[in-house]
């Protein structure tokens, strides 16, 4: 009886987080909260699965069901302990693959500083503490780790929303399709990033008979033509009918292809709903949660890039989103400094009340 009450329990919770899951993943779903709702499902699915093993081995006493556990603590564990030396392999490596491969720019180095900063707080800030014996630099260290635990855990439900967002919705049509641009080669050429870009939309395009291809990006100071007369040529030699390509032109930022490329087609006499917005995997998100702020209702779809490429421009993504998201950082990092500072007060006046 004990057993089917918690089992009821648990099983009331999976449904309500999996209906909340489902609800905003067919409402709003650019918003982070879908990747923490998302995780909470998960949580209590893992929960649940953990009970019935319990009740399997309090049942038939086969030994199975613990060694299951204890596989899978072990296993945590190992992942738990290998994640940090794992995160700076992966950033310091990437990162001096972009900057050798895509050149020495200051955006470039995020990659390989983010992990370098990483390796310091694991390793160089811990000894520099046991040779500085410091209560206040103790607190110090642990307003930071408060600070780093946060910002990481905000970063994870950003890729896991960036994930489900680029989840293709096949039984979904669209009246027309928006592909954001980037930078031209030598000024006049679709280079790879763009082309995977244009591909993408197109074969959205062709997925939606009767759909519109808006093809939106300025022109550069160092560009010979605007990269939607590019993307336009590229569209046209791929097959799409020019009657269905709209070319927006005067865009300079992914806030200014979304407001552009909506202007053009509200004025279209045809009612145009359905959406598609279509960029690069790591940038699909920050243009959904742009879209979102500017009323323009939407999904998204991303383009394959290569991945040493990807994680440097994803962490350059995060790091805009977190931009424009500061206020709400910066109330977060404020509150943990209130708290730290009193606990660090507290302990000092206890230390000298009573020792």
């Amino acid at each position: 009886m004990r057993y089917l009450l918690i089992l009821g329990l648990l099983l009331l919770c999976l449904l309500f987080a999996s209906y909340s899951f489902y609800a905003r993943y067919k409402g709003e779903k650019r918003s982070l909260w879908l990747g923490f709702n998302f995780l909470v499902v998960l949580f209590f699915l893992l929960l649940l699965l953990t009970f019935i093993l319990v009740i399997l081995e309090d049942i038939y006493v086969s030994g199975l069901a613990y060694t299951i556990l204890l596989l899978g603590a072990v296993a945590l564990a190992i992942i738990t302990f290998l994640f940090p030396l794992a995160m700076v392999t992966t950033l310091i490596s990437t990162g001096i693959q972009v900057i050798r491969k895509e050149g020495g720019g200051l955006a470039h180095y995020l990659s390989l500083g983010l992990g370098i900063a990483y390796m310091a707080y694991l390793i160089l800030w811990p000894l520099l503490g046991n040779l500085n014996k410091s209560r206040l630099l103790d607190y110090i260290y642990l307003y930071f780790s408060l600070v780093f635990i946060s910002t990481v855990f905000v970063f994870i439900l950003y890729t896991v929303t960036n994930f489900l967002n680029l989840l293709v919705l096949r039984n979904k049509s669209y009246d027309a399709v928006i592909v954001l641009g980037s930078g031209l080669r030598e000024g006049r050429e679709v280079p790879p990033l763009l082309a995977a870009r244009i591909d993408r939309g197109i074969e959205a395009h062709f997925e939606n008979p009767g759909s519109l291809l808006v093809l939106s990006g300025g022109q550069g100071s160092d560009e010979r033509l605007s990269e939607a007369q590019a993307m336009t040529g590229y569209a046209l030699a791929r097959g799409v009918r020019e009657e269905d390509i709209i070319t927006e032109d005067r865009s300079t930022s992914t806030r200014e292809n979304l407001i552009y490329s909506k202007e053009l087609l509200d004025k279209r006499e045809e009612k145009l709903e359905s959406l598609l917005v279509v960029s690069s995997n790591y940038h699909v998100l920050r243009a959904l949660i742009l879209a979102r702020e500017l009323g323009i209702d939407c999904d998204g779809r991303g383009a394959r890039t290569r991945f040493y490429y990807s994680l440097n421009a994803f962490i350059r993504e995060w790091i805009a989103y977190v931009v424009i998201k500061k206020d709400r950082f910066f109330s977060l990092y404020g509150l943990l400094f209130i708290f730290v500072a009193l606990a660090y007060g507290l302990a000092t006046y206890l230390n000298q009340a009573f020792f």
